[in-house]
């Protein structure tokens, strides 16, 4: 591919994924790439190839006729996310803190502060961009390039949740500011874990985070924004029994 389309493609694919995880771009939506390539100022190529490597990451379904639809946020496939997504922590934190090299953790910390900067400046995409490039890099020091590839693919679906339980789309920031803090709290207790080489301790301090960020988004669903939607306590019995033991 000559490198003007890969540029292009690069762009067309940052302003794309952000219009899905802001929410410009609906679940459910139906994307027509002639319009989205005149807004963006982008040759049509690109921007099907953009939307072609959205959906290979889940975040676009591809329709036969063919076509391009924003891959709805449903309970079920909520409930099947964090499922994955506490399995997936929970192996990261395990390998990690017995693989991890001091310059990878240096790595980690530079990653976190960028999270802390985008929390600071209540840049609410931001922030769902950032920590999401983080748990993915801490994915990457677990050293199983699998691993690293599932936990990429939950926390791109993460992030529209994120979004949405920040307060990107409505006004739900009621204790947000406590929130934040006890995030930035987990993060750097996670690094100081895996600096120590302590599994069990990572383990611990990434299920927290996990549950913590699932009950943020239970509490954004019990809002008036969406009803009718639980996460049951079953899926954590499911994942829990699913999940060996560090020692």
């Amino acid at each position: 591919m000559p490198r003007k389309q890969r540029v292009l493609s690069e762009e067309a694919y940052t302003e794309i994924k952000r219009k899905i995880v802001t929410l410009e771009l609906r679940p459910g939506q139906r994307i027509d790439d002639h319009e989205l390539s005149a807004e963006l100022s982008i040759s049509r190529t690109p921007v099907r190839e953009a939307l072609f490597r959205l959906g290979s990451e889940g975040l676009i379904d591809i329709d036969t006729t063919p076509g391009f639809l924003v891959k709805p946020v449903g309970l079920q496939d909520t409930a099947s996310l964090f499922e994955a997504h506490y399995v997936i922590t929970t192996s990261v934190a395990m390998m990690a803190a017995r693989r991890a090299t001091t310059e990878q953790l240096d790595r980690l910390e530079e990653a976190g502060m960028v999270v802390e900067g985008a929390i600071a400046d209540r840049d609410y995409f931001g922030i769902t961009a950032a920590n999401a490039s983080l748990h993915i890099a801490e994915a990457r020091v677990a050293g199983n390039p699998y691993i690293e590839q599932m936990a990429t693919m939950i926390h791109d679906q993460g992030q529209r949740l994120a979004y949405l339980c920040f307060g990107g789309v409505v006004d739900f920031r009621e204790d947000l500011e406590r929130h934040f803090q006890l995030v930035v709290e987990d993060h750097r207790a996670f690094l100081t874990a895996l600096r120590a080489h302590d599994p069990e301790g990572a383990v611990a301090r990434a299920q927290e985070h996990v549950h913590r960020f699932r009950s943020r988004v239970q509490a954004y669903m019990a809002t008036d924004a969406i009803t009718g939607f639980e996460l049951g306590d079953d899926l954590w019995d499911i994942a829990e029994g699913a999940v060996p033991t560090s020692s």
